[in-house]
């Protein structure tokens, strides 16, 4: 995937983001590993224009002075989109990128038409779930399939620094009350996918998110646990096409498995 990398000036300093692909507009906001390239960005990039910002902190990345809560960065967001992208875009957020995606939806609405969430971080049930401490624990939760991890990824300095930016933007708590709060004034047509061996969000986060905001849908993922992309791409990319391309009708079979009244 031949991504361009480019710098953009932000409010809170500059920060470096990739572009690939052509198309309709689609920003993708990464988890707390940091930017993977995957399967499924490879071929939404075939039909669309992908914007994948890496957040100030991660990847290598200086942090921006004054910039530490998830609100913070949501508000960030929408400043990517004014500065690059310039107009209403598709938002895709994994996990930390989740909780990113949804502070930027419930600030700058006008910005976001349809929202996917992969396994969104920030809601879970007091005690349940959350990123093992160790990196062997830690990658056991991630991952149903680490055989399908692609090859490469990123030093374990990187790694550890990542990690670190959970606790940097107070992103280890279980629940943002003030973001639980606004998500039913939320009105972009939502997708929740949930994988069903996910152990890091547990099923009630996306049951939740689910209930909270109200043009919403929620799939679960079979077989996938926190990283889905990895687990299970070719279903995450089936649904989430369909859901980008026909919104609400894509809960309604179509194509081969459509039932034939005629």
């Amino acid at each position: 995937m031949n991504a361009t990398e480019q710098k953009v000036k932000l409010s809170s300093g500059e920060i470096g983001y990739f572009v690939v692909g052509e198309g309709r507009p689609l920003l993708y906001l990464h988890p707390a590993g940091g930017v993977r390239w995957s399967v499924v960005l490879a071929t939404l990039a075939k039909t669309y224009k992908v914007y994948v910002p890496v957040m100030p902190g991660f990847d290598g990345n200086p942090v921006h002075a004054g910039l530490d809560s998830m609100k913070g960065l949501g508000k960030l967001a929408g400043e990517f989109v004014d500065a690059v992208i310039k107009s209403k875009c598709d938002v895709i957020g994994h996990s930390f990128g989740g909780w990113v995606s949804l502070w930027l939806t419930a600030q700058r609405p006008e910005l976001v038409d349809h929202l996917v969430l992969e396994a969104s971080a920030g809601f879970r049930p007091k005690g349940v779930g959350g990123a093992p401490s160790t990196p062997e624990a830690l990658k056991k939760a991630l991952f149903a399939h680490p055989e399908k991890i692609p090859p490469g990824g990123k030093t374990m300095e990187v790694e550890a620094a990542n990690s670190k930016m959970r606790a940097h933007y107070n992103a280890a708590r279980e629940t943002d009350d003030e973001l639980l709060a606004l998500l039913p004034a939320i009105t972009s047509s939502t997708l929740i996918l949930q994988g069903t061996e996910d152990r890091v969000i547990p099923k009630e986060s996306a049951q939740l998110l689910k209930t909270k905001i109200p043009n919403s849908f929620l799939i679960y993922v079979w077989d996938a646990a926190h990283s889905l992309e990895v687990d299970q791409p070719e279903r995450v990319l089936g649904v989430t096409e369909s859901f980008l391309a026909r919104s609400e009708s894509f809960v309604a079979n179509w194509g081969t498995m459509a039932i034939n009244a005629g």
